[in-house]
């Protein structure tokens, strides 16, 4: 953007756009009101940033959950964003909206705005018009992959995503001088701290696009700063990795080294398909063979139009294009490596950054207009492109040949239109081309994919008020849930959800439930009960694994969690209304209604106030407090084990009379205390949780906090000599 234009030229389009992008991004829910609350929105990100947000209303900073089980270590799962300012926010904004698909539309309806207004300042910087990156931001956020799959399931993918343009843009005019370096490292800490390790990989690849441009220019000064910068983030951000770096010991994600399976790995072809409006790849995704959504699409017009741009005009970025053509040539890279690499799965969540420098690229080459010569040639090379993208469409789904000739009959329609407006009224043409993006947006999420069937729609209830009516006080205490969703109806896929859940629903229900999403799991324990990664049982043993000694214990595993209600799916292979007749009728009451089958636990458990669950013989409990998530005190006489109904993760400590003592898993993963012999006095055994390498992780956040301040003084004070170094070397390049 021209720093010379006055201040309302520069901010109006971009408020506009915002505008504009989230009041389109409405338009899916016109067939699909559960559009941005489908897959691991509904099951994970909305019950979680939920119940996050209400601890915070509360006055408590949430790191760990205990009551969510396996789905309880926020800081650990990362995702959750709980060191990221503005996510806390939005959890608040969650907590405080009575509907959650609202709450979670009006969450990405903000990063959606954010994405468009970083794409425009983006393309702008780089010499696009107004008209045209205002284009290249309305068309990014409704792209195939970031609309269906970020947008729509996976938020924290497309809230790491819209950070992205805004570090690449203030880090360029970080090393030109014309900003503060403290603008780059801002944003470049939220993206961080997001939580979405696709979005960590993408701030370095920024950096190190736009340090290869510096290279270019030999403006060796910004990349000096450049490299400061980027420790400076990188320090203030490892808090958030450290603790999931440190339980992945006990983690279901430990999968290392490089493997392929083709799962979400499109191929070179696939990518190519930028403007195929119903092209779905034919790759393995999860249980299907092919996409249900135009996965790589991008905008209407670039291929259609591609014989017309004069992409000759980008040679006026001269090395300034660098920076561009190393951040698309890394991630091409990527998207066409393996489908496992390290921690990192299914390039295909890589599209959308490939795509990223593709729509700048095209709006700095479409400002300069459309080319008018030889326009028989040009016409006839844009008709063929056009019926290759439908031959292809249809050969990957034949089946869809209806959608196929529809988004065929629209493409001409759009380009001729485009190309009318472009010889008559060419000043009309960003008109014109973001107006083809809404009615191909309309015609995509409203007549032909109406939602992403590669992953679970779920469809839950929305309203946090229902939820509390139909389970607050029907499951009291400890609950855990046998059930599955494989084991209900296709015919009705939502009729059982007045009675049963999954994800971490149950958490805004008000159900103190073990069933919760998990990202990262607690490995030990999820397998001895047979939970998988949305909080179902699929064994049919479900309910004899509950009653089996928790090894290492002494108790079942109902005492062991001190479970106080069991609830389980009648649908399933658990035993139908049979299932709990084994449970000790003197302990346990058992109802049976249409959908599930309940116990209630009737005998009063011993240490009511804390989660100490079982001892050894020699050990005797005079009081058992938990004061708060992460903190329990037990006043002891004796010695022995203690085992306590919470889950052994990294970042638990005990001491006991201020002496450290050791902190040990069961075989099933629960936390369990050796406590050594006090004879007659009376001990106290204190347990306090806090995330591990959060020491180390503070030190480099406190550190890198100082260097990005000292970095942002030294700009301040040698700013106008530094700009004008800069600025000669551009006009000399």
């Amino acid at each position: 953007m021209r720093p010379d234009l006055p201040l309302a030229k520069r901010v109006t389009p971009p408020i506009l756009l915002a505008v504009l992008v989230a009041a389109v991004a409405a338009i899916p829910l016109l067939s699909n009101p559960w559009f941005y609350y489908w897959d691991d929105s509904a099951a994970a990100f909305a019950p979680g940033w939920h119940t996050i947000g209400e601890r915070l209303l509360s006055g408590s900073w949430p790191t760990l959950l205990p009551e969510m089980w396996a789905g309880g270590n926020i800081t650990a799962e990362a995702l959750y964003g709980t060191y990221n300012p503005v996510l806390l926010a939005e959890s608040i904004l969650v907590a405080l909206v009575p509907d959650l698909a609202i709450g979670m539309m009006l969450v990405k309806m903000q990063f959606l705005a954010l994405l468009a207004v970083g794409v425009y300042v983006l393309a702008r910087q780089y010499g696009a018009t107004r008209s045209m990156a205002f284009v290249a931001g309305f068309a990014m956020p409704f792209a195939g992959y970031t609309l269906y799959f970020d947008a729509s399931t996976w938020a924290s993918g497309l809230i790491a995503f819209a950070w992205i343009p805004h570090v690449w843009w203030s880090a360029r005019a970080s090393a030109l001088g014309r900003v503060n370096p403290l603008v780059p490292i801002l944003f470049g800490v939220l993206a961080m701290t997001s939580g979405n390790p696709y979005g960590a990989v993408a701030v370095g690849v920024v950096y190190l696009a736009v340090i290869a441009e510096c290279a270019a220019v030999r403006l060796y000064p910004g990349i000096r700063s450049l490299i400061v910068s980027a420790v400076a983030i990188a320090m203030m951000s490892l808090i958030v990795y450290l603790p999931l770096a440190f339980t992945t010991g006990v983690s279901v994600r430990t999968q290392t080294g490089v493997s392929n399976d083709n799962a979400l790995r499109p191929g070179l072809g696939d990518l190519l398909n930028l403007s195929a409006l119903s092209n779905q790849p034919y790759l393995p995704i999860f249980d299907t063979p092919a996409a249900t959504v135009p996965l790589v699409y991008l905008a209407w017009f670039l291929v259609p139009l591609a014989p017309w741009i004069r992409w000759g005009s980008l040679r006026r970025l001269g090395r300034a294009g660098v920076s561009l053509a190393v951040f698309g040539g890394i991630y091409l890279v990527l998207l066409l490596g393996p489908s496992d690499l390290w921690l990192f799965r299914w390039p295909a969540r890589l599209i959308e950054y490939g795509q990223l420098p593709v729509v700048v690229a095209a709006a700095v080459a479409l400002s300069a207009g459309l080319a008018r010569d030889r326009w028989k040639q040009r016409l006839g090379i844009s008709a063929g492109l056009i019926l290759l993208q439908f031959y292809l469409s249809w050969a990957n789904i034949p089946d869809d040949i209806g959608i196929h000739l529809a988004a065929l009959a629209i493409t001409v329609a759009l380009t001729s239109i485009a190309l009318i407006v472009a010889v008559h009224a060419p000043r009309l043409l960003g008109g014109a081309l973001a107006a083809g993006v809404v009615v191909v947006l309309a015609a995509q999420t409203n007549l032909w994919f109406i939602g992403n069937d590669n992953v679970t729609p779920w469809k839950f209830p929305r309203q946090v008020a229902f939820l509390e009516e139909h389970f607050g006080d029907r499951y009291p205490g400890t609950t855990f849930v046998i059930a599955d969703r494989e084991n209900i109806s296709e015919d009705d896929p939502t009729g059982q959800w007045s009675d049963i859940l999954f994800g971490s629903l149950y958490q805004p229900a008000g159900v103190r439930a073990v069933n919760n999403y998990a990202g990262i799991g607690f490995k030990s324990f999820v397998e001895a009960l047979c939970i998988n990664y949305y909080g179902g049982v699929h064994c049919p043993d479900g309910v004899s694994r509950l009653r089996a000694e928790s090894p290492g214990t002494g108790v079942s595993w109902l005492d062991a969690m001190r479970i106080d209600t069991v609830v389980v799916q009648n649908s399933g292979p658990y035993g139908a209304t049979q299932a709990l007749d084994a449970l000790p009728a003197d302990e346990w009451s058992v109802r049976t209604e249409h959908v599930v089958t309940v116990g209630t636990r009737t005998e009063s458990r011993p240490w009511p106030n804390g989660r100490l669950s079982a001892t050894t013989p020699g050990l005797e409990i005079t009081s058992d407090f938990a004061a708060t998530d992460i903190r329990e005190t037990v006043a002891y006489t004796g010695s022995g084990t203690a085992t306590f109904a919470l889950l052994a993760w990294p970042g638990w400590t005990a001491t006991v009379d201020g002496d450290a003592v050791d902190v040990i898993a069961s075989p099933g993963g629960l936390l369990q205390i050796q406590l050594p012999d006090t004879g007659d006095r009376e001990s106290t055994l204190t347990l306090e949780f806090i995330p591990p390498g959060t020491t180390l992780g503070l030190a480099l956040a406190g550190a890198g906090l100082v260097l990005a301040l000292a970095q942002g003084l030294w700009f301040a004070v040698h700013r106008r000599s530094r700009a004008y170094r800069a600025e000669d070397v551009l006009h000399h390049r």
